[in-house]
């Protein structure tokens, strides 16, 4: 027998799936009840409607990028060598795929209209930044508040391109040397 968190994980696996097979409009509670093999009854016991599947759907793929960055600075020594790590946990082979480009795109559309999705798509930019702000600010102790946090901004702008970008062609040289250049955005003089 799976366990709470099991069943919630495939849940959400399937919604996913079907976000980037169907787009949001797709992800109807039956379709997703379907997609992950439950009755309608056992989905609606974990959630409550179409919104807080595609609420717990976003939060999941944004939580795993913020962690993933988190995790690969945390891992390595120095000031420089975390602000690089950090930046390169974002594009980690788990998010450097079409269906994980599909799901994200998806949800950002969402979250224009819907003011709840808005509100997580908000908060989990701003665990981001200011992460990432930490972390180049002890690399670069020289530089004011300010500076630092228009390098933030400038980066996560610039590696959110880099991403779409390597995600619509693939092209491996084209993101290290990009990766190298957001390196040097946040940690240049």
């Amino acid at each position: 027998m799976s366990t709470a968190g099991e069943t919630q994980d495939v849940i959400l696996d399937a919604v996913q799936s079907v976000i980037v097979r169907d787009g949001v409009r797709g992800a109807s509670m039956r379709q997703v009840a379907s997609e992950a093999d439950v009755s309608l009854g056992l989905l609606s016991y974990h959630f409550d409607d179409k919104e807080s599947l595609i609420m717990a759907a976003f939060s999941r793929a944004t939580s795993a990028l913020l962690d993933a960055s988190i995790d690969a600075a945390a891992k390595v020594d120095g000031a420089d060598a975390k602000v690089m790590a950090f930046l390169r946990g974002s594009f980690a082979p788990e998010f450097l795929n079409s269906d994980y480009l599909r799901l994200r795109v998806s949800l950002w559309a969402v979250s224009l209209t819907d003011p709840e999705l808005a509100k997580v798509d908000s908060s989990y930019y701003d665990q981001y930044a200011s992460a990432l702000n930490k972390i180049i600010a002890a690399a670069r102790p020289s530089l004011s508040a300010v500076e630092v946090a228009v390098r933030t901004t400038d980066v996560i702008a610039y590696t959110n391109g880099l991403w779409l970008d390597w995600a619509r062609f693939g092209k491996d040289e084209t993101l290290e040397r990009g990766l190298r250049r957001a390196e040097g955005m946040a940690l240049d003089a």
